[in-house]
This record gives structure tokens, sequence and C-alpha cells, in this order.
């Protein structure tokens, strides 16, 4: 009873802390859009909206200068931009089989024929010639209109003639069987070398049964063959969640050349679930689906979303009961989250001396999130993260207050870590007229074996510019093997800017990465679409698809450092424990704290990227307590450096630059 009391108190205590970080004057703020608002139904008429004059006059950041001019081609088209427009975009849009060299893009179709066909755009040589335009289902019952389609490709095992495979989609549509608009389901195959060989296939909601369909946005084919769809047992769509997932999962049936599929519920116990994302490792074994809100196992977060994962362990037979939470902040959270910026931010945000980085909060939103799963079984959540305002709901929107980071997991889950990937300037692009948000898109994509990932996203980084509504896509990419990642051009720890003096440059509206990437001798170029639209200010005009043709990395030479993954793949031991050099970055001198338990001899070394000493500290004997070794970089060149600490038999190695 004694124990449980004083737990009690010291979650008070806690809960008194939080309450305590106030926001200062001036900071701004933005309320937490709903995930329970109603998609628009974009049946309406085209609006008479003014067009918006996109200048190309501000100051860019060169940070963010990209090496090369990216190509563009352009591929289909569509009706308008609802189709990749979903909030963050349904996560299969864009599929490359690097084993077949061969990409698509699925989307709806133009009016005419009908904006409730779907098509593909195909290129069989790695993307660099295209078919446009290929229908793969057509309407034939009014109430099962397309919408908000999904695609990826089917490849027979050792097939490596692009013919011989297959396309398989699925779509929300619009028969109104789970009490509002949405409620069915089309889904169905098309042949790659026979373009007339199709197939299609309705399911209506079944409310009795429990399946309160709505709009899908997971969707896998694994490399096995195995389709998989997941989606939230939404009453209306959106006004209740019913405590279920929906899977559809299929086989392969070569005699019909078409999937096999069952639908099932898993029980998801949390508060809301909506714009699923899944995924499944390269031997199909380990997959996940994954969301953020609260499921209330983490109780300093109960008013703010987190990543929840459902997970299996058996190619998707079962499911486990309980969810995976991520407890991204507080006194237990993520250090890469907590540490990631810098204290005159903090100062800035809360006001110096207020703060505690165990006592602030981070919220990670619904609408921005992607997942992959590596070589291992361990997953990649690509998501932004934002501080907390005082009002639960409502978070910091000052820019670079917030970032795209990677969490990822080393264990299957068990314990995280948090790559940070790049600040964001803004969050939500406006199409005020149709009342319209649109985010940053993250997405995430793999090589087939999951040793790379590469993460994508859209940001405005414009001065004078506030809403995300003149987009480039920023890139980095992330090796597992030896958890180095990419920096700039120049050596910095920040991503590229892909659309840099392209003609996608402030214009790279909804962008979609695909699942895999094309490999080629240590070369990895990544697919990207995205929509240029005929007025910035309408989503619901017709678009025209570009896809990004050229943008790759290679490794090693573009991969530089040592990943957070490194600092933590040994774990620290309590006699030693390192902490962020500050300030960092730097132009004169930072300071590195050091904990040691006993007595120990301790030094540091400053190394540059290419292995080279630059500074040191020799080593001498400390106390037990906490030192502070000042580094001076007075005299280094602007780059990236690598200092290590060393006492007695340990070593801890971090990252500093030097401005």
């Amino acid at each position: 009873m004694k124990k449980t009391l004083l737990f009690v108190l010291a979650l008070c205590i806690g809960f008194l802390g939080y309450s305590q970080l106030k926001v200062q004057p001036g900071v701004k703020t933005a309320k937490i859009p709903s995930p329970k608002e109603k998609t628009l139904i974009d049946e309406v008429a085209v609006k008479a909206i003014p067009s918006m004059h996109v200048s190309k006059a501000h100051k860019i950041n060169k940070a963010y200068k990209s090496v090369d001019i990216v190509n563009i081609i352009p591929i289909g088209n569509s009706a308008n931009s609802y189709g990749y427009g979903y909030n963050n975009g349904a996560s299969t849009l864009i599929w490359a089989d690097n084993n077949l060299n061969t990409i698509i893009n699925t989307h709806r179709m133009t009016v005419p024929p009908n904006s409730g066909n779907l098509a593909i755009d195909i290129s069989v040589d790695g993307g660099l010639t295209w078919e446009v335009n290929r229908e793969i289902y057509n309407v034939v019952y009014e109430e099962f209109r397309a919408r908000y389609p999904m695609g990826a490709i089917y490849n027979p095992e050792g097939n490596t003639d692009p013919n011989n495979a297959y396309v398989a989609y699925h779509a929300a549509s619009l028969d109104g069987s789970n009490g509002g608009d949405w409620g069915s389901y089309t889904y169905g195959t098309a042949s790659i070398g026979t373009p007339t060989d199709t197939t299609v296939h309705y399911l209506s909601s079944n409310l009795e049964e429990g399946f309160y369909q709505s709009i899908p946005t997971a969707f896998e084919i694994t490399q096995q063959g195995d389709v998989w769809m997941a989606d939230a047992s939404l009453l209306d769509s959106y006004t209740e969640y019913m405590g279920d997932i929906i899977f559809m999962h299929g086989t392969w049936n070569e005699e019909t050349t078409d999937y096999d599929m069952e639908e099932f519920l898993v029980a998801a116990d949390c508060d809301y679930a909506r714009y699923l994302k899944m995924a499944f490792s390269p031997d199909g074994q380990t997959g996940y689906v994954y969301w953020n809100n609260t499921d209330g196992s983490i109780p300093n977060l109960e008013d703010w979303s987190y990543p929840l994962l459902l997970k299996t362990t058996d190619g998707g037979e079962t499911w486990d009961d309980e969810l995976i939470s991520i407890e991204v902040s507080g006194p237990d959270g993520i250090e890469g989250v907590k540490n990631w910026l810098s204290d005159e931010m903090l100062d800035d945000i809360f006001g110096a001396g207020t703060w505690d980085r165990d006592e602030i909060l981070y919220y990670v939103p619904y609408f921005n999130s992607d997942i992959a799963v590596d070589a291992d079984g361990n997953p990649h959540l690509a998501c932004s993260i934002f501080l907390c305002a005082d009002d639960p709901g409502y978070f910091i929107a000052e820019p670079y207050s917030f970032g795209v980071f990677d969490l990822f997991s080393m264990d299957g889950g068990e314990t995280w870590l948090a790559q940070p990937l790049g600040a964001l300037k803004t969050y939500e692009g406006n199409f005020p007229d149709a009342d319209f948000p649109e985010f940053n898109r993250l997405q995430v994509a793999s090589t087939m074996d999951g040793t790379m990932m590469f993460f994508t996203w859209l940001d405005t980084d414009l001065e004078g510019i506030e809403l995300n509504n003149q987009p480039d896509v920023y890139a980095r990419g992330f090796c597992t093997t030896d958890h180095s990642y990419t920096f700039n051009e120049n050596g910095e720890d920040l991503p590229n800017n892909v659309t840099f003096l392209s003609a996608g440059m402030w214009s790279s509206f909804f962008q979609a990465t695909s699942r895999y990437v094309f490999e080629d001798n240590n070369t990895y170029t990544i697919p990207i679409v995205y929509e240029d639209m005929e007025d910035p200010t309408n989503p619901e005009v017709p678009v025209q698809f570009m896809y990004i043709s050229d943008f790759s990395y290679t490794y090693p030479n573009d991969f530089l450092g040592v990943g957070i993954g490194d600092e933590h793949a040994a774990p620290q031991t309590s006699s030693l424990q390192v902490n962020q050099s500050y300030p960092n970055p730097t132009n004169s001198s930072s300071t590195v704290k050091v904990t040691v338990d006993n007595a120990s001899s301790i030094s540091l070394e400053v190394c540059n990227i290419t292995g080279q000493k630059v500074f040191e500290i020799p080593a001498a004997k400390y106390s037990a307590g906490v030192h502070a070794l000042t580094i001076d970089a007075s005299g280094l060149p602007s780059g990236v450096y690598f200092y290590t600490v060393t006492a007695d038999e340990t070593q801890v190695t971090k990252k500093m630059i030097v401005e």
C-alpha cells in the first residue's frame, strides 16, 4: 500500500511539473486537426478559385541545396488531386520491383472517361520510358466509383519478365453501406503483359459482423506474394472507432490469375484509429500495422497521440493481443527526441531556466507517418514530432521546432531509438476554398533486402511563407547494417533538397515515394512522383503526374558518420555517460559533460569525417562524478566531426558540427 501511495504521489508531482511548462508569448501554436473530420467527397463541381501567383523570388536556405538537378518526366494524369491527397496520401501509390526493373503509379482517371475508373502508369525499363493511363478498372455500377486507389506488383517466384507479373489494386468506393457515403471496397488484378486481362471484386460493409469499412491507407504485397490490406473499423467511416482493425489477406491463385481473399478482424484497443500504414519484413514473417493515437498506456501522454503498432511474427497468421506503444518523451522517453532541440530553441519557446528535458512533452500527429521493416524484422517509422503546447488541443508550430524522425527498434519493438532527419519550417499546406489540408507526407522506402532505408517529405523553406503551399521534396538515407546515414553535399547533418532548381522546385505537390527503390551496384534510385497542379490553390482541377527519374544515393560515398544506432548498439555502462556537446553546432568551443561512477582515466579525441585527429584532451585521472570537457573548435573548418570519450576501457562516440 505504501508503494502504491508513493507511486501515485510521484505521478502527481510529475503532472504538476508538466503543467508548469508554459509557452512563451509570441511562440506560434496550432490547433490539432481532428482525425474524425470527414474527408471531402470529390464529386462537387470545380469551383472558380482565383489563381495564386507562385513567386520564386524568395531567399533559399543554401544548407538544403541539392548536388544535381533532377530529370522529371510527365507520366499520367487524373481528374483532381484527391487520389493522392488524403491528408498523408495512401501509402501504396508507387511501387517499384527491382527484380523486374519495373515501376507503376496507380491513380484515378480523368473525365472523360470517368474519374471513378482506375489506371496505372507503367515503366518496364526502370522509369526511363512510360505507358501512361492504362485502364485497369472500369466503373460498371455507379455506387462502386473507385476512390483513393492503391496498387502493387505481384511477381511470381523466380520470374524476371514483367510480362508475367501482375498488378493488384485496392480502392474505396461509394456504396454508402457504412451509414454514410463510404463502405465498400473495390479490388482486383491486372496482367502487365496482357492489358485486357483484369479482374474486379466488390465488398460492401457487413455491419452485423463488425466490418465498418472506410477508406484504407495500408496496402502491401510481401516478397512471397501475399497481399495485405488494413483498415480501421469506423462507424460512418469517421464518427466512432469500433475497436478493431479490418484485415484483408489474399493468396495468389494461378488458375484464376487472381487473389483468393479473406477478411477478418483483429481487436486493437485505443482511442481512435485512422490513416494506418503497414509493412512486412523481406522474409514476409514479421509485419506491423502502424498509426498514431493514444491507448492509455503512457500516463504522461494520455492527451497526446504517439505511435501505436500491431505486430505479427508468423506471416499474419496471428497478430499480437496488445499494441506496442512508443513513449517518445518524458523521463522514460527516447533520448534522440528529448535532446534534439538546442537549449537556445527551448529557451525561446518556454523561457530560460523554466524547462527540464524530462518534463517536456512531444506529440506525434496522426497525419504524418509511414513504415518500413528492415532485414532483421525491425520497424522504421517515418514520423514528424512536435512540442506539445499548454492546451492539449494545440501543439507548437514554431518553425524548426518540429522535425522529421526515423523512430526505429533494434529488438523487434521492445526498445526504441530516434534518428533526427531534418527540421521542418512548415507542416500544413492548406487549400482554404476547398477546406482541404495537406501535410508533409512523410514516406519511407527501402531496398528489397531491407538493408537500406530512404525517407522523403515535403516542406516549404522560404522566407515569408508560413504554409506548406510551395513545397520541395527532401530526402535522407540510412544504412541499417553500419548505421550510417546520408549527409548533404557540404558534409552537413542535413537532408538533400531533391527538387532544387528543377521543374518541381516550390511546386512538388502531394509527393509519393515507392515502397521499394531501384538498386544498381550500390547506387539506390528513389522513385518519386508528385502532382503538377494547374491551379495550386484548387485541388479539384486536373493534375499531371510528374516522375522524378534520377534522384539517387551511392553507398558508401553518400553515407557518412556514425548513426544514432551505433551509440546505442552497445548500451553505455553505468560507469560512463556522455552528453551531446553544447552548443552544437558551434563556431568556437563546445562542452561535453562526462559522468563516471568510479574514478577513471578519461580522454577525448575529435576526428574529422576522414578519420584524421584534429583535437585531443590527453588521458588524466578523474574522480567519480560529472566532469566538463571543453573542445576548442575555433580553428577547425566548417563541417562534421566525431568526438570519442574514453574512460578506462569504455568508449562513446558522438557527432559535432562546426559552423
